[in-house]
């Protein structure tokens, strides 16, 4: 081969690898804040999901403490447009929320798990509603009630967890919450317990190749399509690509580090509904609500 046909190659192999790298690696501007949260209740937001009926909606619940409900939320305004009660829930300790198909067929859900430690009892219990239909353009932060779906208890062989995730087959994922130095366990609850009046023990799961730094992870989601998966801890935000809806095969494998702005007590992170950003917020009254932009439509990791 002679040098200028070996240049040629050489840049073209270049070329195909910088392509290569830009399209493994989604990026992700730094955050900004679009609006605070202006509501006096909600003080200790513990999880985000968005709304996948209602424009510029989130859906929030505060940590331990509170009554079964959660709150719709604008991300324009950060003011609270309702309060929806969870009329047969228990509320143990909420850590997270998702939002996601109610089944593999139709319907808009939104899954709060009852998943906690704070109180010192687990109730490892998920309810499932329908997303409230009703008019939120106007809302002045009134209460509207809503009946369980579903209910799913499930037991494991992990003590703490923070974090739900849905996909869009509906199926249901817990992440365990672990000391540092320790890897998180994901786990999918299986269909076959929603509904039921037994509790169901989970033995399968994978680790995750995330070892904890400190309490963590603290919450999570999936985007729309089943492919692109977040994962927060105290001090990060985590990123998978998983083209396949094979989550325990991925997610053993490195994530990529998102930008993430530093919190008081940062533990809620959700794509916005067509994952083109993602919000996360602080524990706390009166916490801003962070969005970051996607600037590329890269949706491959490195490992995939």
């Amino acid at each position: 081969m002679d040098f200028v046909l070996f240049v040629a190659v050489y840049l073209s192999v270049a070329v195909v690898s910088i392509s290569q790298a830009q399209i493994y690696a989604p990026t992700f501007a730094n955050g900004t804040v679009v609006a605070r949260l202006r509501s006096r209740i909600i003080d200790e937001a513990s999880g985000i999901c968005a709304s996948r009926i209602h424009k510029d909606v989130l859906y929030t619940h505060n940590d331990s403490g509170d009554k079964a409900r959660i709150y719709a939320i604008s991300t324009k305004t950060g003011q609270r447009l309702m309060t929806i009660e969870i009329d047969g829930a228990s509320a143990v300790d909420y850590e997270d929320i998702s939002c996601g198909p109610c089944d593999s067929t139709s319907g808009h859900c939104i899954y709060v798990a009852d998943v906690g430690g704070n109180s010192g009892a687990v109730s490892n219990t998920v309810y499932k509603i329908r997303e409230p239909e009703v008019d939120l353009t106007h809302g002045k932060g009134g209460t509207f009630h809503v009946p369980i779906k579903s209910k799913l208890e499930f037991s494991w062989d992990q003590h703490d967890c923070e974090t739900i995730m849905v996909d869009n087959k509906a199926n249901v994922y817990v992440v365990s919450k672990v000391n540092a130095g320790q890897y998180p366990k994901l786990v999918r609850l299986p269909h076959r317990a929603w509904g039921t009046k037994h509790r169901v023990k989970v033995d399968e799961g994978v680790y995750l190749s995330l070892k904890a730094t400190r309490h963590d992870p603290v919450g999570g989601d999936i985007s729309r399509d089943g492919r692109e998966v977040l994962l927060k801890t105290h001090h990060h935000v985590y990123y998978w690509y998983v083209p396949d809806g094979d989550y325990y095969k991925h997610m053993t494998s490195q994530p990529l580090q998102l930008p993430y702005i530093q919190e008081p007590q940062g533990e809620a992170v959700c794509f916005d509904p067509q994952a083109t950003g993602y919000y996360t917020t602080s524990e706390g009254r009166y916490q801003p609500l962070y969005y970051y932009r996607r600037i590329n439509r890269s949706t491959k990791s490195p490992s995939s």
